[in-house]
């Protein structure tokens, strides 16, 4: 059981997955962000491999389908990020609700097809 645990971090966090990410903050204006690009490339991956870990526990729990598992973690994960951005006050550039409103759709597209297609694949087939 544990391994199945380790293999989900280990495929959260791979290059695969976390690539995306780093692409589109490396595109980010520098003055607009108040954290360092370093320590986002540290943190990122342990995040998206923790996430992965907590959507095949809640699949275990309530008996999801590997679809269903990805599609749930797509939903809980940009939320806590974007809550973790508005309390950190992460960006300069969020102060009006349009630039919320954006970037809370950009965030979700991202999850939504990192782990529905990328993640999906990679533990499907590894």
């Amino acid at each position: 059981m544990s391994n199945q645990y380790l293999r989900a971090f280990v495929i959260g966090s791979s290059f695969f997955v976390f690539i995306p990410y780093f692409l589109i903050v490396s595109s980010f204006d520098k003055k607009n962000i108040n954290f360092s690009y370093e320590y986002y490339t540290f943190v990122a991956p342990i995040a998206l491999g923790i996430f992965n870990v907590l959507s095949l526990y809640l699949a275990n729990i309530f008996n999801l389908t590997k679809r269903t598992r990805f599609v749930v973690i797509s939903l809980i994960a940009p939320t806590l990020v974007a809550a973790t951005v508005y309390i950190l006050k992460v960006y300069n550039n969020l102060n009006t609700y349009r630039s919320w409103f954006n970037y809370l759709i950009k965030l979700y597209l991202l999850y939504f097809f990192v782990f529905s297609y990328d993640v999906y694949l990679l533990d499907r087939y590894v």
